[in-house]
């Protein structure tokens, strides 16, 4: 019985200070995460050719105990898809790798705040979704 005890008093003694030390590594550190999700799709002609577009919606959340001044999204795309049209950020594309620069009106993004963004992706499905990077911009 003693022995349980004493394991049991290891690891409430251990736990408060592992939790100690990720908070003051997460307080100091700006973290933000991003999730794709096409929403929308559908299929018209132009010159003669069938042409698909996606309607694309990404989830940007701040993460971390602090303001995010501005954030930076990269990606890269499974295939030959774009951007057609940008409905909010500024986006560049070389290639099939993306990036998105956040705007003033998402600025600054405070701990725990969520915005969302969206944009039409021409081309087929982007199956996989591409994993997208967030990253506080200081």
């Amino acid at each position: 019985m003693r022995s349980r005890l004493a394991g049991a008093l290891g690891v409430v003694v251990l736990a408060p200070v592992i939790v100690a030390i990720l908070g003051v590594e997460a307080a100091g550190a700006s973290t933000c995460t991003a999730t794709y999700q096409e929403v929308n799709s559908w299929s018209y002609q132009e010159n003669g050719s069938w042409v698909t577009d996606n309607m694309v919606e990404i989830s940007i959340k701040n993460t971390s105990t602090s303001i995010i001044d501005e954030w930076q999204l990269n990606w890269t795309w499974p295939g030959k898809q774009k951007v057609a049209v940008s409905l909010a950020g500024r986006m560049d594309q070389s290639g099939a790798d993306v990036t998105v620069h956040s705007n003033g009106s998402w600025n600054p993004m405070k701990p725990n705040a969520a915005v969302q963004l969206a944009f039409i992706q021409r081309g087929a499905s982007a199956a996989p979704a591409p994993t997208v990077t967030c990253t506080p911009v200081q």
